[in-house]
């Protein structure tokens, strides 16, 4: 059996991630996510699968992860093939619109930028050190971090994107991390990755978006933006998103470690 956790599986990629999984023979998969109760989409997307399991955890807080970790390696006789950190946050959804010049004031562009740090940048280091125990266990000893073309500085630059300050730097930073644990995990033969999963629209399973149609419009007039200033993005659904995604982490090899990697090619990132 070949076991998978995702972190951040209630709506969106990671909710793609483990219907897809879920479909595999043979596999284990750990929907982490903050309150199964109100994971309305993942219960739904579940029903029928007795190979998946649902756990309950806050990538802020760690003990929590700890207590998914222990759940999780009961199920398992105490090992973890996969883990796949989906989990973020891009920050208030009103300051994400503005730049450090347009923050109202100094404590609301600190706020903004502390939570979305604890969330995007300390969840993944959290979970890492959680579910290691079981990664060490496993035989797969494979670690992909979700991360986005806005972790990549020369990305953001020709973008020319002075908002989303706290998404931006938190996922840059959240980056530094992942390599951090691929240089400390290299010599036990794992493979540490971040990955970007593209332009998807997730609006089908995201809270408050409002009228489906206008958020899919805004993330085509994103895509178009992109395609002016040179930036080749292609909008996606989820199933295609992670359907690619997949194929990239079942390939990985030991020259993949610390990188980050493009989905579309499944080579290192790159304008």
């Amino acid at each position: 059996m070949t076991s998978y956790a995702v972190i951040g599986a209630s709506r969106g990629i990671g909710l793609e991630y483990v219907r897809q999984l879920a479909t595999r023979p043979d596999s284990i998969v750990f929907a982490v996510v903050r309150n199964a109760a109100t994971s309305t989409h993942l219960q739904a997307a579940i029903k029928g699968h007795t190979n998946v399991h649902v756990l309950e955890a806050d990538v802020v807080d760690y003990n929590s992860l700890e207590r998914a970790a222990k759940e999780a390696s009961e199920v398992t006789g105490g090992k973890l093939d996969y883990l796949i950190h989906n989990a973020a946050g891009a920050g208030d959804p009103v300051l994400r619109r503005v730049s450090f010049g347009e923050f109202p004031n100094m404590e609301e562009l600190d706020e903004d930028l502390i939570t979305t740090f604890q969330i995007n940048t300390l969840g993944v280091i959290h979970s890492i050190t959680a579910f290691l125990p079981l990664l060490r266990a496993g035989s797969a000893k494979k670690i992909v971090v979700i991360s986005t073309g806005g972790a990549h500085v020369q990305t953001v630059y020709k973008q020319g994107a002075a908002n989303m300050a706290a998404y931006h730097i938190s996922k840059c930073a959240a980056y530094m991390a992942t390599t951090k644990w691929a240089i400390n995990l290299q010599d036990e033969g794992f493979v540490v990755v971040s990955l970007t999963p593209g332009l998807v629209d997730t609006s089908a399973t995201q809270h408050g978006v409002g009228d489906l149609q206008a958020a899919h419009a805004r993330l085509v007039a994103v895509e178009e933006e992109f395609a002016k200033k040179g930036i080749p993005v292609v909008l996606e659904m989820p199933e295609e998103s992670v359907s690619k995604q997949l194929k990239i982490i079942d390939g990985l090899k030991p020259s993949d470690n610390g990188l980050l990697l493009n989905h579309y090619t499944g080579k290192e990132y790159s304008l």
